[in-house]
């Protein structure tokens, strides 16, 4: 499996939770534009009489004062739901089974453009003969020369390659590191859309 094909899994998983957020959040919204336009309508029909000019501008600006204060326990909630979306794909991804665990790191491989060789330092997410298995099956299948080194990283899921002073972490940590901004940019431009 690619990284295209993990980022994409991502990708779709935080696009379900953003259209989920979304109509969360537009629902919340409705119910505290109306409770609150309620409430305000309510407080100045009491005291109509009494307006003058300075009332109508206090009221204009507390009406602009709670749909700010809206809109910001909208974006508020927005982001809480997306955090809750990358860590739930995070945490999907962490406990996969093996044999998961086992088709992403050769997707992972086989997706490293021209490399054929360098030493694999995995982290802790398999034991010594499970990872040696893998990669001597990867280096037969796709006529590669990696070398599986022995010391493991402090992370759960995923490697290192080293080739020389060059080390690629292709660690979950890293990858969701790297690619959340551009997929936090995507959802965010879905999720502000209607805001």
């Amino acid at each position: 499996m690619s990284i295209e094909s993990i980022l994409e899994r991502i990708l779709s998983d935080a696009q379900s939770e953003a259209d989920e957020i979304i109509k969360k959040a537009e629902e919340e919204a409705k119910k505290i534009i109306e409770k609150e336009k309620s409430e305000a309508e309510e407080y100045f029909k009491k005291r109509l009489s009494e307006i003058d000019y300075h009332y109508k501008r206090e009221k204009e600006r507390a009406i602009l004062n709670k749909r700010l204060e809206v809109r910001k326990n909208i974006l508020g909630a927005k982001r809480g739901w997306m955090n809750k979306a990358f860590e739930e794909a995070f945490d999907r991804l962490k406990n996969e089974s093996i044999e998961e665990y086992s088709t992403h790191i050769k997707g992972l491989i086989k997706s490293i453009p021209d490399v054929k060789d360098g030493e694999l330092i995995f982290g802790r997410k398999g034991d010594d003969n499970f990872l040696k298995k893998l990669v001597d099956e990867i280096n037969k299948r796709e006529k590669t020369s990696f070398k599986l080194i022995k010391d493991r990283e402090d992370f759960e899921w995923g490697f290192i390659l080293r080739r020389g002073k060059i080390e690629t972490n292709l660690s979950l940590e890293s990858l969701f590191t790297y690619s959340r901004a551009d997929i936090e940019q995507r959802a965010w431009e879905i999720l502000n859309a209607g805001v």
